[in-house]
């Protein structure tokens, strides 16, 4: 074999990982991690998919700080694979403390989750770093009630919720392996029950149509209250542009906690591939499978007649698909930051229930290297005086052009009186004019928001900017439900708001204070889903009162306006940021217009109907950043100040 062919083998094997008798000086033993003969070091290599835990590995001394807000959604119940109705599951389904004396008769029809979790992770040595991880997390449930001799009665639903501090863990990773494509990274740790599993639920509607505030049940806790082994190993590989990798990891309790109970072990096994289009952006898709035990022991204070309550139907097997970026802020001049992004959803759910199959997750990450050198500033040796030499070494900060971004904030209701009018004889009518059922009720929907933003601006006579802009949020935590007991004979008005999302088009004004810095007014349309809901339940009626239910309201997507005022810096050249106040007004929701107004007939024959009606406005108070892209630029315009 000639020279060249020998050298092409040997080539071919070291890209592979199989063979070291070819590898590069900076390589000589392969099955140990290198020490570079140099100072050069090799670039980095792709990142993997946000969710992969195990590659965050900073220089000794180095540190990286995340900031990681992960969404989300579980709804329709499984048994296995194979989905389930409420029905199905209060008929057939015995309960967990008493199984040949009852059946569940509360289901689950929702769940939304949000999570925010920061990470630190610190290099220890070359080969050694160690990731802190805390965090808080939001939980809210959608619960529906039945009753009578059938058990198929729908009584009304409950929206608990719950937040707190997480578990916080602390990981070791060691760098194994590595060379020119492939490398091996292992870590261990441990989880701590810095969340709480004791947490209440708020207002459960019960069977005989009361009201109960019990300990939130198991999928509702904040933490677990056990102490956790954290195991895990991954491997990435990379050939330019494509990169690919495996991992495992778990979490394995080691005992029972104090209520009597511990999570079953979980288990995953991620498997991706990645391409990078250029240095700085990777996309990856990922698969992910896994498993995990249902509840060993129980909480002898979860009580309730549901499955949410029944350590046995947690747990099972699932495979996701996910789909990802990541981006390093050298692209926008931003060095040391860079954001990663990610979402998917089940493809295959086999569960041990009756339980909610996942929906869909997201996650973002906000990465910032701390101490990583930032751009470079160019001081001006001009005089002091000579202003216009020092602004020629500026950039020219140029608002004009099309320009993307994020915004996050908080909501609350401006208006918050819902009104009820009730017509006909007896019933509903008896029921107000004895007090029993009110004419009003204060329903305050708040909560925090976030979403994405596009707009256009246009720069004209030096300091103006003028220009156009479209948003759209989703509001976690929108729903306001408030129940009234009151009057003789008693009656229950369980009335719920709830705004699940907003999104305006507006038109935009500015004036440039400085080059950098915008203050502007803002108006427009604005558009969101409206969802206004009442139950009724009063066992003095003959026959007994019961109606109304989510399923019996006003659902709507509304139109309306929204206007205010802002403030945005452009503290890079390409980047600004942004503080905004908005008030926005959908109109009033009105049964009366989704001609679905709730009626009663008595026993005598007498008929009763109420229409109920409640305004959406509100305040918005957010943040926002945004990239401005050059497309659609004229020649810039420079103000003079």
């Amino acid at each position: 074999m000639r020279k060249r062919e020998v050298h092409a083998v040997c080539v071919a094997l070291c890209v592979g990982g199989f063979n070291t008798a070819c590898a590069p000086a900076w390589a000589e033993d392969a099955f140990i991690v290198p020490s570079f003969a140099s100072d050069e070091r090799r670039p980095p290599p792709p990142p993997v998919p946000l969710s992969v835990f195990g590659d965050n590995m900073p220089d000794p001394g180095k540190a990286t700080l995340s900031v990681i807000p992960t969404f989300a959604n579980n709804a329709h119940s499984l048994i296995g694979a194979k989905g389930v109705s409420s029905q199905y599951i209060v008929s057939t389904t015995p309960w967990f403390w008493s199984p040949l004396t009852s059946n569940l008769r509360i289901v689950p029809q929702n769940q939304f989750i949000e999570a925010q979790t920061m990470t630190l992770a610190y290099g220890l040595a070359k080969n050694l770093s160690v990731v802190l991880a805390t965090g808080m997390i939001e939980k809210h449930s959608d619960l529906m009630t039945f009753y009578g001799e059938s058990n198929l009665v729908p009584r009304g639903m409950s929206f608990p919720g719950t937040d707190g501090l997480q578990d916080s863990s602390a990981v070791l990773i060691w760098r194994a392996y590595e060379d020119a494509v492939n490398r091996i990274k292992i870590n261990v740790g441990m989880s701590f029950p810095t969340g709480s599993n004791h947490n209440l639920g708020g207002a459960l509607l019960q069977p005989a149509g009361g009201y109960t505030i019990a300990r939130a049940f198991y999928g509702m806790q904040s933490g677990t209250g056990t102490y956790d082994v954290l195991p895990g190993i991954m491997y990435a590989g990379a050939i330019a542009p494509w990169s690919w990798g495996l991992s495992y990891r778990a979490r394995l309790p080691l005992a029972y906690n104090p209520q009597g109970y511990m999570w079953g072990n979980y288990q995953e096994l991620n498997a991706w591939g990645g391409y990078t289009w250029f240095p700085g952006l990777t996309t990856t898709i990922r698969a992910n499978f896994n498993i995990q035990s249902p509840i060993a022991g129980a909480d002898w204070l979860m009580l309730g007649k549901l499955q949410s309550a029944n350590p046995n139907f947690y747990g099972g097997k699932r495979i996701e698909l996910y789909a990802g970026a990541d981006i390093d802020g050298k692209l926008f001049g931003a060095p040391g930051f860079s954001i990663g992004v990610e979402g998917g959803a089940p493809v295959y759910q086999n569960l041990n229930g009756p339980q909610l199959s996942k929906n869909w997750q997201a996650g973002l990450a906000l990465r910032w290297k701390v101490g990583e050198p930032q751009a470079n500033m160019v001081a001006s040796t001009s005089p002091v005086f000579k202003r216009e030499k020092a602004f020629d070494l500026l950039p020219i900060m140029s608002w004009a052009g099309l320009y993307f971004g994020a915004n996050a904030g908080y909501i609350t209701a401006g208006d918050t009186n819902a009104t009820f009018s009730y017509e006909g004889a007896g019933g509903l009518v008896s029921l107000w004019r004895s007090g029993a059922l009110p004419s009003n009720i204060n329903l305050n929907s708040r909560g925090f928001f976030g979403g994405g933003q596009v707009g256009y601006n246009y720069q004209f006579q030096e300091k103006m900017v003028a220009g156009l802009e479209a948003d759209l949020q989703g509001v976690a935590g929108g729903v306001n439900s408030l129940v009234s007991q009151q009057g003789s004979p008693s009656a229950y008005l369980q009335a719920g708001r709830d705004q699940r999302d907003l999104g305006t088009i507006r038109a935009r004004l500015g004036y440039l204070v400085t080059p950098a810095a915008l203050i502007y007014g803002t108006g427009g349309f604005a558009f969101g889903e409206t969802d206004l809901t009442a139950t009724y339940f009063s066992p003095a009626l003959k026959p007994a009162l019961n109606l109304g239910g989510s399923w019996l309201g006003y659902v709507d997507m509304s139109p309306g306006w929204a206007a205010g005022a802002g403030v945005e810096w452009m503290f890079l050249p390409k980047w600004s940021v942004k503080a905004e106040y908005l008030h926005y007004d959908l109109g009033a929701a009105q049964t009366a217009k989704a001609g679905l107004p709730l009626y009663y007939t008595s026993a005598s024959g007498q008929f009763s109907t109420v229409n109920y009606q409640a305004p959406f406005n509100g305040q918005i108070i957010r943040a926002g950043v945004n990239y401005h892209l050059d497309w659609g630029v004229p020649t810039p315009v420079v103000a003079n100040y």
